[in-house]
C-alpha cells in the first residue's frame, strides 16, 4: 500500500471510532433501554476527550513531552478516549476494537507520526487521569 492510502486510513480511523461508537449506542439505546448507563458513557466520553485536549493544551504550554524529547499524541489521546468508551459499550466486539486500536497505533509508528513512546506515555497519562478522576468520583459518591 501506497504512504498516500495508509495515511488516509490512519486519518479516518477516529471518525470511523465515533461512527462505530455512535451506531452501538443507538442499538443499545433502541433495544436494551439502558438510557442511565448509556448516559454515563456519553460523559465519560466527554470527560475524555476534555481530559486528552487539556493535556495537549498544557504540554503545549508546559512542553513536558519535548523535554523528554517525545511528542504528546493527541491523536493516540483521542482514539483511546474513544476505544474506552466502545468498551463500556460493545461487550461483543471488545477485542476486535482493541485489535483494531493496536492496528492504528502500528499504523501511526509506521507512518512515523509518533514514536512507540509517544503513544505509550500519552495513553499512560489520559489513563492515569481519568483513573484519577473516577477514583475521586467514588469516593465523594460514597461519602454521600
Amino acid at each position: 500500500m501506497s504512504y498516500t492510502l495508509l495515511a488516509l486510513v490512519a486519518d479516518l480511523y477516529t471518525p470511523l471510532l465515533i461512527i462505530a461508537l455512535f451506531g452501538m449506542g443507538w442499538q443499545q439505546f433502541k433495544t436494551n433501554q439502558k438510557h442511565q448507563q448509556l448516559k454515563q458513557v456519553v460523559v465519560s466520553l466527554l470527560l475524555s476527550i476534555l481530559t486528552s485536549y487539556s493535556l495537549m493544551i498544557a504540554d503545549n504550554y508546559w512542553q513536558w513531552w519535548p523535554a523528554f524529547g517525545l511528542d504528546y499524541s493527541t491523536h493516540t489521546a483521542v482514539a483511546f478516549s474513544l476505544q474506552l468508551a466502545i468498551h463500556r459499550v460493545a461487550s461483543k466486539f471488545r477485542w476486535f476494537t482493541w485489535l483494531a486500536y493496536l492496528s492504528y497505533l502500528v499504523l501511526m509508528w509506521a507512518l512515523n507520526y509518533h514514536s512507540v513512546m509517544d503513544m505509550l506515555t500519552t495513553m499512560l497519562s489520559v489513563g492515569l487521569l481519568l483513573q484519577l478522576g473516577a477514583v475521586c468520583k467514588n469516593a465523594r459518591v460514597s461519602n454521600h
